[in-house]
């Protein structure tokens, strides 16, 4: 308690005694007027009027030598000369009005000290503000260091500009360019999901260029691609609500569909079903590629597809024969897949769609919206068996998340645990490749080897322990050290708006700190 009352005690007398450096400097020509004709006593003409408020400062108990004593004066000369600059630019406004013609900038340079000029290019008027504020404030400290203070003030905006400027190309060399909110979305999404990702393909740092060179970029996306694809299958595993661990098969998609479809079977016995205007329009949407096709080529032969939406128009249908419909719908669309007739295999699950269309606006009509709830969430789970088959390797279960990225790029809705996979093999198209896309994945490359023995034969066979640097390497930039690191802090946005609050008090205080007189 006794130390921390020091410091406060000599930080106070240090404030008092800044002030009293600007007060002495203001009493000066008074004082100087006084002694010309004689005059110099305790109150007036004196000119040790620093030297005697240090020693009464002292004589009352402060410690004129201690650090806290110095940083409150300095602190009081800054604060007590931070307005010269405003001053400066005020007086040379009004008493002056042409300056800011003559000299560009020059008002604004006065009023920040040289920070700034308000125009870019004017380096000049920065420098001459910067004097002339430098000049104002340390010699308002102390009169003898005003020319030291001048020097100071102008040669600020000169080397701050050029330490930015460096400073700005050290950070493209060492650090990445931000990161667009695509890539940071998809980096939240692999946090979040235990996915990796190759270091330099969401944060191309420095450091992480230099252990992805190490490890190879090719050979570290082929395990990023290895370690995400038992990820993909939980998440598509949970996205169908099945638990994580749940093997996917075209036998588990059929099982779901089964028992989503429970959900029709309800409502089966609803009664009629009036069609409108939508449905037709759905129905004609469907056709028109294929009959414009036929209207120029009216020998050719008919697609299946105008017989099959013809049969699907009607005023009217009871809701259990549309269910039944359904069925068959959904059936022909994916024997038209497994067979390659993908013009009948789209225009069934389109078919489909309108159809379970009207099915909802059914039910919303006949007032049965616990029904209508149920039948919109088992229609939307089973669309997701669909688009989860679609990207899946019926033999082996595997998930290949481009595919999702693929549907939503073509304006597919997917949501949850879809959309975050296709939007993460958007942005990391590398790291969300198949197994069997990739081949084997050897931990050690022929690469790796060779590159050790001829080190080993050159030099020491010591260097042979050389095999498993890029394998160590590989294991580093996908470990969770590194992947925590990908997600570009905020950081220097923060520090950008620190530096803009310091910048105004550096050029202020700069010329004031070496001159404050002892």
């Amino acid at each position: 308690m006794d130390s921390a009352g020091e410091v406060v005690r000599d930080l106070a007398a240090g404030a008092v005694r800044g002030a009293g450096s600007i007060g002495a400097t203001i009493l000066a020509p008074i004082d100087a007027a006084a002694r010309a004709v004689g005059v110099e006593n305790d109150v007036i003409g004196r000119s040790d009027r620093r030297q005697a408020m240090t020693e009464a400062l002292g004589a009352m108990g402060a410690d004129t030598e201690s650090a806290a004593f110095a940083v409150g004066k300095v602190g009081a000369e800054v604060a007590g000369t931070s307005g010269v600059g405003g001053v400066l630019a005020n007086t040379a406004a009004r008493v002056a009005p042409g300056t800011a013609a003559a000299f560009p900038g020059i008002i604004e340079s006065l009023r920040t000290a040289g920070m700034s000029a308000g125009m870019p290019g004017a380096m000049g008027a920065r420098v001459l503000g910067g004097a002339a504020t430098g000049a104002a404030a340390a010699g308002f400290v102390n009169p003898e260091e005003a020319g030291q203070g001048a020097a100071i003030g102008a040669a600020l905006p000169v080397a701050l500009s050029a330490a930015a400027q460096t400073g700005k190309a050290l950070a493209k060399v060492i650090r990445a360019p931000m990161q667009s909110g695509g890539v940071r979305a998809a980096v939240q999404i692999a946090k979040s999901q235990g996915l990796v990702v190759p270091p330099t393909q969401a944060n191309p740092t420095l450091a992480n260029r230099l252990i992805e060179g190490t490890a190879g970029k090719l050979t570290t996306a082929q395990n990023a691609s290895a370690k995400n694809a038992k990820v993909f299958q939980r998440m598509s595993a949970k996205a169908l609500g099945l638990p994580g661990n749940t093997p996917l098969s075209p036998d588990v998609l059929q099982a779901v569909r089964k028992t989503a479809g429970q959900a029709y079977q309800a409502v089966e016995s609803t009664g009629q079903v009036i069609t409108d205007a939508a449905y037709s329009r759905a129905l004609d949407n469907i056709a028109a590629p294929f009959l414009k096709a036929a209207q120029g080529f009216p020998g050719a032969k008919p697609s299946p597809v105008i017989d099959l939406v013809d049969s699907m128009r009607s005023s009217a249908f009871d809701a259990g024969s549309a269910v039944s419909m359904l069925r068959q719908l959904r059936t022909a669309a994916d024997d038209a897949f497994r067979t390659g007739n993908t013009d009948i295999g789209r225009a069934s699950r389109a078919a489909a769609g309108a159809l379970e269309d009207v099915l909802e606006r059914h039910l919303q009509g006949i007032g049965q919206p616990q029904l209508l709830s149920n039948f919109r969430e088992a229609r939307k789970l089973i669309a997701k068996t669909h688009t989860v088959e679609s990207a899946m390797n019926a033999g082996t279960g595997s998930i290949d998340a481009r595919k999702f990225a693929r549907a939503l790029a073509k304006g597919k809705p997917l949501e949850g645990e879809l959309l975050d996979m296709a939007l993460f093999a958007s942005a990391f198209p590398k790291a969300a490749q198949t197994v069997e896309q990739m081949g084997s994945l050897p931990g050690m490359s022929p690469l790796d080897v060779a590159g050790a023995g001829v080190m080993a034969s050159m030099t020491n066979p010591a260097a042979m322990a050389a095999v498993g640097l890029r394998p160590a390497a590989r294991a580093i930039a996908l470990s969770p050290f590194v992947q925590s690191k990908l997600l570009q802090q905020q950081g220097g946005m923060a520090g950008q708006m620190a530096m803009g609050r310091l910048a105004p008090l550096t050029y202020r205080a700069a010329p004031v700190i070496p001159s404050s007189d002892r």
